[in-house]
């Protein structure tokens, strides 16, 4: 359970830094151009890609087990450290409060982001598929 603790921490680590460093750029510089949907659509992708070879990476290096209670696990800590995160982040620069945070999700390109946290929960045991079929 260690190992399923730390992969989860560091999947969480490295995808909230990227989305952080992305979010940003996308907030500068796509959002004017295109639009904040348009500006999701085009993050996700690069996000969703970039999170699924992080988590295979990291499956392997902590040598988590395909069996899908130890990858459930790393994704749901992942998940709720990300959107642990995202909220602190949004109550703290932002200025908000945290109803003010949830209220983000009535939003159509917070809710394209939400399927995209989602998908980054689920990756994990996405992939436990894949591993048992190769015999990992």
């Amino acid at each position: 359970m260690a190992n399923v603790l730390k992969a989860a921490i560091f999947y969480f680590l490295g995808v909230f830094t990227l989305g952080f460093i992305l979010g940003t750029m996308r907030i500068f510089f796509l959002v004017p151009q295109t639009g904040p949907v348009n500006a999701v659509l085009i993050e996700i992708p690069v996000m969703l890609f970039f999170s699924w070879f992080f988590c295979r990476f990291l499956t392997r290096r902590f040598a988590i087990p395909p069996e899908p209670y130890e990858r459930l696990m790393m994704g749901f800590i992942a998940f709720a450290c990300l959107m642990t995160g995202e909220a602190l982040v949004a109550v703290l620069l932002q200025q908000g409060r945290m109803t003010d945070f949830f209220m983000t999700f009535d939003l159509p390109e917070n809710r394209i982001g939400l399927g995209g946290q989602i998908a980054f929960a689920l990756f994990p045991m996405l992939q436990s598929y894949a591993d048992i079929k190769a015999g990992r």
